[in-house]
């Protein structure tokens, strides 16, 4: 350990001057003797007198005159010490100059130098930066910088100046070098070496595959050597540009975490251990750089609409996107009335590049108003998106009073922000549309017509902030079919001379069909004479294949309307003879 000795002198009178001090440059042990090593130091006044060597064992004294040197180009003393003791020594001269008082020189003990406190290592542009504390000995005049290589120590430089110094990169990795200073005084005494010290390293992982954040590791067995620290700086440069500041961390962080990366940009790291103090320094670490390759995630896109094609199927319009990655699973989503969801996997996996799809009858129970269709795609890092649901317009007709037709539709279904029309068409089975009314907003519309009609309606719908036409879906054919009247004769004869009185059947104003129709005839008994299901037949007044009775008879007649519904009718019919 190394002492010092604070000396205070009463100061001379005011107007006296002082003698200059010798320089003491060492005092260094060698065998059984403390050889002194100074340099004289001119001075103007009297004749020299002495060189005078003053000693103390402890650093508080008292010193003693332990010998006086009159050779005035003397600079050398021996001290014998046969027991090795700690001694501590100063000079100063006497001159023959009344009124002037000597100085001491520095105190020095006659122990080697301190090994000097290296702060820090850091890698700049491929050269490493030593940054020492000074050695507190006095005597020390340079420092030597020694490079551990293998088992051997290489001198690189001595500096006199400064405590900083930069080791040129010599193409050799970095963390391969390792470094040492030593503390060295006038006579060529080296203080003890100081630890070996090397730049920190950085090391990362992540950014490829499934995983796009990326983790920086620094090297904290390294950092932990380097004093004092006040914190940690990760620096990033993206594709070769400047490195910028993006994270800070308390100096004891085992790990950054970056997750700014973008797949196929090329990034570059390093660290900086804040040295703590006022004067800003820092020590860098090694630079880590890797290429981003990150296994791109399924991306969501907009589904605009859809609609069913006469042949149950369905076609979608949306904006995939020329980028979207192929999925590795892809299914569509029903939610059906009552919540229960229907998945259902037979979505192609590719929809780059793709604004449009058709999904051959996909269903075995039909959509209905108020059910909904999703996309849904997984990767195979098991991201998955689900898209906006959409559901198709429903179209119903019926005529109101004669020679009206009512249509109502339900809204087209996207849930995206935009605006969305619609326009009526005549839709007869084998005839092109015919334009009813367009750009309606309201969700119903009344037609004047008379005869049987159907109609369609085109949803179109233009996203918000786009412009052109938009994406148009087109509801299901609905059909106005007059209302079925029935005409029953009240009476017939086999023999009549018009052939339509010789049979007896109900006449409709439009046709029905077979499903549902039965006509039947009873005599006044309740017994069943004639039957039949085909709505073309007729009764022609015999039973039993012989001629009925002339008189009255009772009819009952069921058939089902366009609508669906059955209907009923009875009555008497005559038989004439």
């Amino acid at each position: 350990m190394r002492f010092f000795l604070l000396l205070f002198c009463l100061l001379p009178a005011l107007g006296s001057a002082q003698l200059p001090a010798p320089d003491l440059q060492c005092a260094r042990s060698e065998s059984d003797t403390v050889r002194l090593r100074w340099a004289n130091a001119a001075t103007g006044c009297g004749p020299f007198v002495a060189t005078e060597i003053y000693r103390a064992t402890d650093p508080a004294g008292p010193f003693t005159l332990i010998g006086e040197v009159t050779d005035p180009d003397a600079r050398t003393f021996a001290d014998p010490n046969p027991g090795a003791e700690f001694r501590l020594y100063y000079l100063q001269y006497r001159y023959a100059c009344p009124g002037q008082a000597p100085r001491q020189s520095d105190t020095l003990d006659n122990f080697i130098p301190v090994t000097p406190l290296v702060r820090y290592l850091s890698l700049e542009d491929d050269n490493v930066v030593i940054d020492w504390l000074a050695s507190p000995s006095p005597e020390v005049i340079a420092y030597v910088i020694l490079e551990v290589v293998g088992g051997n120590l290489v001198a690189l430089d001595t500096v006199r100046t400064g405590t900083r110094y930069t080791v040129a990169g010599n193409g050799s990795d970095p963390l391969n070098r390792r470094f040492r200073v030593v503390a060295t005084d006038a006579c060529g005494t080296d203080s003890p070496q100081s630890a070996i010290l090397s730049v920190a390293d950085l090391m990362g992982t992540g950014g490829s595959g499934c995983t796009a954040e990326l983790t920086l590791v620094p090297d904290q067995a390294t950092l932990a050597t380097f004093v004092p620290r006040a914190g940690l700086e990760l620096f990033v440069s993206v594709d070769g540009g400047p490195f910028t500041l993006t994270q800070m961390a308390p100096a004891g962080a085992a790990a950054f975490t970056y997750a700014e990366a973008n797949d196929g940009e090329r990034l570059c790291f390093y660290v900086e251990a804040v040295v703590a103090g006022d004067d800003g320094e820092r020590a860098r670490s090694t630079v880590f750089c890797t290429d981003v390759m990150i296994q791109q995630p399924v991306r969501d896109f907009p589904v605009y609409g859809m609609e069913i094609d006469s042949a149950g199927n369905f076609i979608f319009q949306f904006a995939a996107g020329a980028n979207q990655p192929v999925a590795t699973e892809a299914a569509y989503l029903i939610n059906r009335l009552g919540n229960l969801r229907e998945r259902i996997n037979s979505l192609p996996t590719d929809l780059a590049g793709q604004t449009s799809l058709l999904l051959a009858d996909p269903l075995a129970d039909p959509l209905v108003e108020g059910e909904t269709v999703a996309f849904r795609l997984t990767d195979d890092c098991g991201r998955e998106v689900t898209t906006n649901a959409v559901a198709p317009v429903f179209l119903s007709a019926n005529g109101l009073i004669p020679g009206q037709h009512r249509l109502d539709w339900t809204p087209l279904v996207n849930g995206l922000a935009g605006t969305t029309t619609y326009d009526l068409f005549r839709a007869d089975p084998g005839q092109p549309l015919v334009s009813v009314a367009t750009d309606l907003t309201d969700l119903t519309f009344t037609v004047v017509a008379t005869e049987e009609a159907c109609y369609k309606v085109r949803a179109r719908f233009v996203p918000e902030g786009a412009a052109g036409r938009g994406f148009s879906f087109s509801s299901n054919r609905a059909c106005v079919v007059p209302a079925v009247e029935v005409y029953v004769p009240n009476a017939f004869s086999p023999r009549a001379q018009r052939a339509e009185n010789t049979i007896f059947r109900p006449f409709f104003s439009s046709p029905v069909g077979a499903a549902g129709y039965r006509f039947a005839v009873y005599n006044r008994w309740g017994g069943e004479v004639f039957a039949t299901d085909d709505p073309a037949v007729g009764w022609g007044g015999d039973h039993g294949g012989e001629a009925a009775a002339e008189g009255a008879y009772l009819y009952v007649v069921r058939y089902r309307s366009a609508g669906g519904a059955d209907r009923e009718r009875a009555g008497t019919v005559y038989l004439l003879r």
